[in-house]
């Protein structure tokens, strides 16, 4: 049919027209690689959170690959309650498999919310368990967004979000109610960096769904709240609950007070599995691990080992053998025997290799070790890093600059003393990142400086020995192909096993893997290599 407009109604020809006569027909869609249109949804399928569009088509396409969901029937809409200034996501989906399975169900609704954070940035307000008939469709089977949303305006679907939260509520076990004036300020506070309702003294804060950046956001909070100069991540990390974090904070050891060094974080501890332990990389640190560790809720425990050295008065390790016997008794302490499961990232594979063998000399069976992307001889690698380097790679990693900079920082830095080069890189970091991540240049000094005592232990590392075999996961490497890194570097892990290992190519580049474009397909590959060889 065709149109030059709306009879005598200027004003909707002009809004559904284009000044060159085509109609705006609300479809969104994109040219395939043959030329063809493909039709993916409607303009009107948005959620306008704080004046920005989000189109739902785009979340669901990434929910649709999740583990817990039924293929097809997920459904991303708005809401609006009462008193809220803008539009809230509610999330409606169908448990792949047995609804009735809570253990499933409660793992399908971490990782929709993870997956929504890593992908928009923000937390659906509701996330819907409900029967594939209770998602409404039209004649030609697509899903109607508007429905859902009146279903949660006229309250039938009060019934699932019920039952989400008293899933999500068991758990965490169950409510605990904060006591005292201190915990009553930590709910307070963890309920608004997490846009949550009430905070149960007993939950963790990465299972109540916090990532990486909201525990920064928790640090400068709870600094600000209680007059506190400095909050040690270590800290937050280790006393993840309101009950234990008002502990420390009584005791004085979230305000610069001494603290006992512990290695181990829990990142996720729900599971009946065996626990995964995973070390950090060259950097020393293990917030790279937090959204990883989320897909493991209710499966298996996972725990990451953190270097020694952040902590105010900690000293670095003093050699890679000290630093791979601090980690197995820390190990042990956690799980005192047999089977273990341990992994590393980068550096951290070869620290990984060293735990295993140490495990076993002691008599414990290690089922599986996991390397991540890195070959068993690290010294030539370590050798070429210069302080130069490693300032530029942890900047990096802190998203201070931008990939394309690091020529152009290398050849900038290089000539001037050390102190000035990390000068130069706080300077000219972006103002509001350094805020986020409440970085001086004082602590992004300490942090270097650590992160080079871990090249210098790695540069007299010679592996020696055998575990009985390791599980390889490559990506794209910093230099070269995918083929001569797996051939000519990755692949002399053969000689320090006794029987076949795997090599399993996985997406992403080195700094990449588990950055939020990749973790999903590489806690995918990883989870399923754990249950083969785990059982």
């Amino acid at each position: 049919m065709v149109s030059g407009g709306y009879f005598g109604d200027e004003r909707a020809t002009a809004q559904a027209f284009t000044a060159d006569g085509w109609f705006r027909t609300g479809d969104l869609g994109h040219l395939d690689p043959d030329g063809r249109l493909m039709l993916v949804g409607r303009t009107k399928d948005s959620i306008i959170v704080s004046g920005v569009n989000y189109y739902s088509h785009d979340l669901e396409a990434v929910l649709d690959e999740l583990d817990g969901v039924k293929r097809g029937h997920v459904a991303a809409f708005p809401i609006r309650p009462e008193g809220a200034d803008t539009e809230q996501l509610a999330i409606a989906f169908v448990p792949a498999g047995d609804a009735a399975d809570e253990v499933a169900v409660y793992r399908a609704i971490v990782a929709i919310r993870s997956s929504t954070v890593m992908h928009w940035g923000f937390r659906p307000q509701l996330i819907l368990p409900v029967a594939a008939d209770e998602i409404p469709r039209g004649n030609l089977g697509k899903i109607q967004r508007s429905r859902l949303r009146a279903a949660v305006e006229n309250r039938s679907l009060d019934e699932a979000a019920r039952r989400s939260d008293e899933i999500s509520t068991r758990f965490l076990g169950g409510h605990v109610a904060p006591e005292g004036e201190v915990e009553a300020a930590l709910a307070e506070i963890y309920a608004r960096v997490l846009d949550t309702r009430a905070v149960s003294a007993a939950a963790g804060f990465f299972d109540l769904g916090g990532t990486s950046l909201d525990v920064l956001r928790l640090k400068l909070e709870i600094q600000a709240a209680f007059g506190i100069e400095d909050v040690p991540m270590s800290t937050l990390l280790q006393a993840p609950t309101v009950r234990a974090l008002a502990g420390r904070l009584t005791a004085g050891q979230g305000a610069g007070g001494d603290a006992t060094y512990d290695p181990l974080v829990p990142l996720q501890i729900t599971g009946d599995g065996t626990p995964l332990f995973c070390v950090h990389p060259g950097l020393g640190e293990v917030l790279v691990f937090v959204n990883l560790a989320k897909y493991f809720t209710g499966e298996r425990p996972f725990y990451a080992l953190r270097a020694r050295g952040f902590g105010e008065g900690e000293t670095h390790f003093g050699s890679f053998d000290e630093m791979v016997s601090t980690y197995v008794e820390a190990i042990r302490r956690a799980q005192p025997s047999g089977p273990y499961a341990v992994a590393g990232y980068s550096y951290g594979g070869a620290v990984a290799f060293e735990i295993a063998k140490r495990l076993e000399a002691d008599g414990d069976k290690v089922d599986f070790v996991g390397v991540f992307n890195l070959p068993p001889r690290i010294s030539d690698r370590m050798n070429e890093i210069t302080f130069t380097d490693g300032a530029i790679n942890l900047a990096l990693f802190l998203e201070l600059i931008d990939a394309t900079d690091i020529e152009r920082l290398t050849a900038t830095l290089r000539p001037l003393p050390e102190a000035d080069q990390l000068a130069h890189l706080i300077d000219h970091a972006p103002k509001r990142r350094l805020t986020e991540l409440d970085l001086t240049l004082e602590r992004f000094a300490d942090w270097v400086h650590l992160a080079q005592s871990m090249v210098h232990l790695g540069r007299t590392y010679e592996p020696s020995g055998s575990v009985g075999r390791v599980k390889v996961f490559y990506c794209t490497p910093l230099r070269g192909t995918k083929e001569e890194w797996l051939d000519h570097q990755l692949s002399h892990w053969d000689e320090f096993t006794r029987d076949p290992n795997t090599y399993i190519e996985v997406e992403g580049e080195h700094y990449t893997l588990m950055s939020p474009r990749h973790v999903h397909t590489f806690q995918a590959t990883l989870r399923h290599e754990l249950a083969r060889a785990l059982g």
